[in-house]
């Protein structure tokens, strides 16, 4: 790949996570499950723990372990009923993006999500760690590893 494909592969790598962060905020699922390939890992385990530990959120089913999801079909159904009442915002910021091929890279985000439901506000402080592949000319997600720095809940 010269330099211009690199640059083009980011551009549309950011476009990607743009699309991830639209497309879960305003629970369209079909567009968002299809931002994935079929055999992607999504984890979410950081999240779930955080909750666990630092928020008192025991009992969470499934168990915070079991926060990991394989394809986009698969994580959407877990996601859409938890959200379903939440309005959410997700920001991501200083991507580093890193083109390895001209069908992989590799992605770093900083990550700001506010989830607001009826009793209470989540402002949650972390990152994305992803792996991307071009499939058929199309960047999509391979892998997504959320983790937490900080997180608050305040009640509403």
């Amino acid at each position: 790949m010269d330099a211009i494909e690199r640059l083009l592969a980011v551009e549309e790598i950011k476009k990607l996570k743009a699309r991830y962060f639209k497309h879960l905020d305003f629970k369209e699922w079909d567009a968002l499950a299809g931002l994935f390939t079929p055999d992607a890992c999504i984890d979410y385990r950081g999240h779930a723990r955080d909750l666990a530990e630092n928020h008192g959120r025991s009992g969470m089913e499934p168990s915070p372990e079991n926060w990991v999801f394989t394809g986009g079909r698969a994580v959407t159904a877990f996601l859409s009923p938890l959200l379903v009442d939440v309005i959410s915002v997700h920001h991501g910021h200083d991507p580093q993006i890193s083109v390895l091929d001209s069908d992989s890279a590799t992605g770093f985000w900083a990550l700001y999500d506010r989830l607001e439901s009826a009793g209470d506000v989540f402002h949650g402080y972390g990152h994305y760690h992803e792996r991307y592949r071009r499939v058929a000319g199309t960047w999509l997600i391979s892998e997504l590893v959320l983790t937490r720095r900080r997180s608050a809940i305040e009640p509403k």
